[in-house]
This record gives structure tokens, C-alpha cells and sequence, in this order.
């Protein structure tokens, strides 16, 4: 299948080159992806070769369950498979994490649980919400719905969201690149921050700190880090800013425990076993004579020619490598460069007994003062319905990126949650807490190049969309991005080969339920009401004083 050559090229007589159609660089999540999508679409019929950097970190998440055995999934996955198939029609247009997890895991034959596939909240048991003060208030409805903020609180929280979802429907769905005013609309939401945003629009501390804590559960990073268009661009992929505070949420609730993913990337890892060649490192990429793009490896070992090459690295291993202008300009190469890694701790702390539930609570928390700022029960994943020993609750805590060497927040947490409890909560089984650094932030400024870079094609020799997977640590977001890069190259090698399905994926609009009342009011809020009617007033005051002197 891999063809091997022994045409120079101009890098040495010497050199023994291996020559295919495509060749993905990185076996990250979205590689790998990407190369199973085109295995199974092209078969024997075209060259794909992917090139396992050695030592290079898989980012593996720690975040992985336990799956049973091999021998004990081979004898639940018949009873088993016919309910999920039913599942996965029922959810799959629910949101595009949950298409994304159903689909692969449907196309792998990974079972996937009830509380993944059509997450439930428990009507009959109250959420907490605590104050920055530490008061909390009990409420059974969900988080985005606001029920437990006074009135003029849940309704600024609410204008506010409506506010970012009409953004992001005009950002994502009706977006044309072409239009100069939109393109400015998309400057503005880059170069002001998102800490910005939120001042100039929320009146309230509570609302505020409520949006800083939802901006850091989404991106992983403080609102002052995160561009709009940024933070849209992560709601986006789960078709609304309004759900992220609760676990019903499947993209959060994946994020956090990173399900599956170990299961996925054995899979895929299998089905590319024969195309997949382990190579040291790559110190250049460079085109010949713009038809084939060379890859030259250190110290005169073999080098890789394609005709096209889809890059598959992380922002920080691509810095190692010298690209070509042609190929990567030096102001994109600053961008990708610039990308910091967000970060985020999750913890898990076990008891021996659910002594939430029997005092009416569901485990749910949310709280703007820490250091827990989201948490739940622990669900259910088992496919089989086979319950743990233990129960737990899991969550995000609150990273101060200026202290990275923070030590264990353990005692911190149990207080936390005997004061939200009770004296049972001190009882614990186990704890433990892990790093999540999976997301990758550009700078404010840089998000609309690094949009337009990875979304449009720039030269029929290489593909950056792999390149987008700011949560290579995120499983939908991995194969989200792997799926947009299988797209994009079978625009490149077949046209004629795209689907319905690969159309319609391609443009997932977002599930937005907005009238053209409410986009115009998602724009007023209190500032902006103040600012009107200080407005009006200083007219008013003006148009007499003139008229006044008028008359005189």
C-alpha cells in the first residue's frame, strides 16, 4: 500500500523516501480520526500513511472509567445493543456532542450508558446554589434556569444569555465570510475580552461571577483570558450558552470524565494499525516545485513526499517544526504558537453511604465562592446497570493559574461540604484530584486568523483542520475536529464521494428557538436601560435650556 522511493528530491542521494496520496502527521485523537474516516471510505484504492511521532505525549486523560473486561462486553453488547441503537436516534439530533459520541461509538461497537446517552436530572431533589458569602439556596430546577436569584438577577442573567446565544446564531450559522460588515462585527467580538464583556453588560456581582465561573466550566481559562468570539465558538458546539451549569449537560459531563476515551482511541488505534509508521521527529516541511509536500526527518533518515499532508499536531509540537511559508505564514505560525493551554482541576471524593439523597439534596453544586465550583453525583457508567461500592461526588475546582503548584485542596473541599451537608460529609472513603490541561486558548486578537486559517482553504497541498482541536483531552471535541478534517480532505481528493450525511454534518446548525422579539430585546438590559435613560434625560434637559434661550 505505502509506496517506497528513492528519488531525491533535492534532500540527498542518500535518502529513502516513502511516497503516499495523503499522510497525517500526529496521532492525536484527531489524527486518528481522520485517518479511520478515510481507511473506510478509500480503502486499498488510495495511499494513507500516518506518522506516529515517537515521544511525543498522547494526552491520554485521567479522567478515564473503567470499562469491564473484553470477555463480559461480548456477552451484555447483544442484549445491549439493540436499546442503544433506539437511544442514539433519540438523542442524536439533541445536540452535536451527543451526535458525535453516539456516532463513533456506535460505528466502533463501544456500548455507550443510559446517563451519557439521555442524562436525567432528579425532580425530586433539591440543587444547591451557594453565594459568595457561603449562604446557600436550595432549588429543583436546573442551574441556567436561575430560580434561585431574586428577580431582577435571573432576569439580567437571562437577557445576558439570550444576548450571547443571538451572537453565536449570527457568528456560526448565517456567517459569510465575504460580507465586510460581518467580518468587522468579528473583529470587535475578538479584540474585547470576555471579562469586558461581561462588565459592560451585567449590572450585578452575582450575574458576574456566575458568567466568570460558566466561562471558566466551558474554556477552562478566567472570562479575562477568553475571547467572545472564542467563548461562542465553544457554546456553539453544544448549541446554546444557557446549559453548561448542569450535569444534564453531555459535553460537560463527557469532558469531565473523559468516558470512553481510552475505549475510542484502542479502537481507532486498531483499525489504522497497518497504516500507521513510528518515526523520531519531523525537523521541516517544505513543498517541491508545488505539487507534493516533503517532510524531512532528522539526521538524514527516511523522508515522507505526499501530494497532501493534514496536519494533526497540538499548538505546542508544532513549534518544534520549520514550516514552509508557503505553507504556514509566519503571522499564523505566531498564532498557533501564542495558544496557551487552558487548565482545570477535577476532584473525587467518595462515601461509603449517600447521605445527600436521604436529606433531599441530588449532589449538585454550584457555587461562586469555592473551591468547588461545580460538582455532582457521580453516575451511573456501567452498560450493564451494576452499581459501585462506593458513591461519590465529582467536580470542577477553582485553579488560580498564577499558583500552579497549589497543594491539595482536600481540606478545603470537606469543609466546603460539611457547611453545605452537614457533619457527614467529614466522613470520607477517598479523595482525589487530577489536572485537566487539554484546551488550547489563542490570545484576544487572534481568534478570528486562527478561524479563518484552519476554515478555508489555502493551498491544495495541506489541511489544517486538525489543527482546531483547542480539547484534544475532550473526546467530542477531538472527534469533531478529526471529522472536519476528513471533510475537508474529501473535498481535496473526491468530491463526488461526500455524502448527504457528510453535507448535513458539515452544516449543523445550532439549536437556537429565537423570534425576532426576542433578538431585539436579548439586546436591552439594565446598563443599557441606565444608559438610555441618562441619555434621553440629558436631551430632554438640553432641547428646554435651547428652547429657553430661544425665547429669551
Amino acid at each position: 500500500m505505502v509506496k517506497k522511493i528513492h528519488k531525491s528530491f533535492e534532500v540527498g542521494s542518500d535518502s529513502n523516501n516513502i511516497q503516499a496520496d495523503v499522510i497525517i502527521l500526529g496521532c492525536s485523537l484527531p489524527g486518528i480520526v481522520t485517518a479511520h474516516k478515510l481507511k473506510k471510505k478509500f480503502g486499498n484504492t488510495m495511499d494513507i500513511v500516518v506518522l506516529d511521532i515517537a515521544g511525543t505525549p498522547k494526552m491520554i486523560s485521567k479522567c478515564n472509567v473503567s470499562f469491564l473486561t473484553d470477555e463480559e462486553e461480548e456477552e451484555t453488547m447483544e442484549s445491549t445493543e439493540e436499546e442503544e441503537e433506539d437511544n442514539t436516534e433519540i438523542h442524536a439530533n439533541d445536540s452535536m456532542a451527543r451526535h458525535f459520541l453516539t456516532k463513533y461509538a456506535k460505528e466502533l461497537n463501544i456500548p455507550l450508558p443510559e446517563c451519557i446517552l439521555g442524562p436525567y436530572s432528579k425532580p425530586n431533589l433539591n440543587k444547591l446554589f451557594q453565594h459568595r458569602n457561603g449562604n446557600t439556596v436550595e432549588c429543583s430546577a436546573d442551574f441556567h434556569d436561575f430560580g434561585y436569584l431574586n428577580f431582577t438577577e435571573k432576569l439580567e442573567l437571562n437577557q445576558f444569555q439570550a444576548r450571547l446565544d443571538h451572537s453565536m446564531k449570527n457568528m456560526f450559522r448565517y456567517f459569510e465570510g465575504d460580507k465586510e460588515s460581518e467580518r468587522k462585527k468579528l473583529l470587535y467580538y475578538d479584540q474585547t475580552t470576555m471579562e469586558q464583556y461581561i462588565c459592560d453588560s451585567l449590572l450585578f456581582s452575582t450575574s458576574r461571577e456566575i458568567m466568570r465561573t460558566t466561562v471558566r466550566l466551558v474554556c477552562g481559562v478566567p472570562a479575562d483570558s477568553v475571547s467572545i468570539l472564542f467563548y461562542l465558538h465553544q457554546c456553539y458546539r453544544t448549541s446554546s450558552s444557557r446549559n453548561h451549569l448542569d450535569g444534564d449537560n453531555t459535553r460537560l459531563r463527557e469532558k469531565l470524565l473523559g468516558y470512553c476515551r481510552k475505549r475510542l482511541v484502542s479502537q481507532l488505534e486498531q483499525s489504522i494499525e497497518e497504516i500507521t509508521l513510528p518515526i523520531k521527529s519531523i525537523k521541516e516541511i517544505r513543498t517541491y516545485s508545488d505539487e507534493q509536500v516533503i517532510l524531512l526527518t532528522m539526521m538524514g533518515e527516511t523522508n515522507y513526499i505526499c501530494n497532501l499532508l493534514a496536519m494533526a499536531l497540538r499548538p505546542d509540537e508544532l513549534r518544534k517544526i520549520k514550516v514552509e511559508d508557503q505553507l504556514l505564514s509566519k503571522k499564523h505560525a505566531a498564532i498557533s504558537g501564542a495558544m496557551s493551554r487552558g487548565r482545570a482541576k477535577k476532584f473525587v471524593i467518595e462515601y461509603d453511604n449517600n447521605f445527600w439523597a436521604a436529606q433531599g439534596y441530588s449532589g449538585d453544586i454550584f457555587s461562586v465562592r469555592g473551591p468547588i465550583i461545580w460538582a455532582m453525583e457521580k453516575p451511573n457508567l456501567s452498560t450493564t446497570g451494576s452499581l459501585g461500592r462506593y458513591v461519590s461526588l465529582i467536580g470542577y475546582l477553582k485553579v488560580k493559574d498564577n499558583n500552579r503548584n497549589a497543594s491539595n485542596n482536600k481540606s478545603a473541599v470537606i469543609e466546603q461540604l460539611v457547611k453545605l451537608f452537614g457533619p457527614e460529609a467529614e466522613k470520607t472513603i477517598s479523595y482525589k484530584e487530577t489536572e485537566i490541561a487539554d484546551v488550547f486558548v489563542p490570545r484576544c486578537g487572534d481568534y478570528v486568523a486562527l478561524r479563518k486559517f484552519t476554515g478555508e482553504v489555502n493551498t491544495k497541498l495541506l489541511e489544517w483542520s486538525a489543527l482546531d482541536i483547542f480539547a484534544d483531552g475532550d473526546v467530542v471535541s477531538a472527534l469533531q475536529a478529526g471529522h472536519a478534517a476528513y471533510l475537508h480532505l474529501l473535498t481535496y481528493l473526491r468530491p463526488q464521494a461526500q455524502t448527504f450525511e457528510d453535507l448535513s454534518t458539515a452544516n449543523w446548525p445550532t439549536v437556537l428557538n429565537t423570534d425576532a422579539a426576542e433578538d431585539l430585546l436579548s439586546y436591552m438590559n439594565y446598563k443599557q436601560s441606565i444608559r438610555i435613560v441618562v441619555y434621553a434625560a440629558v436631551i430632554f434637559i438640553g432641547f428646554r435650556l435651547i428652547r429657553g434661550y430661544m425665547q429669551k
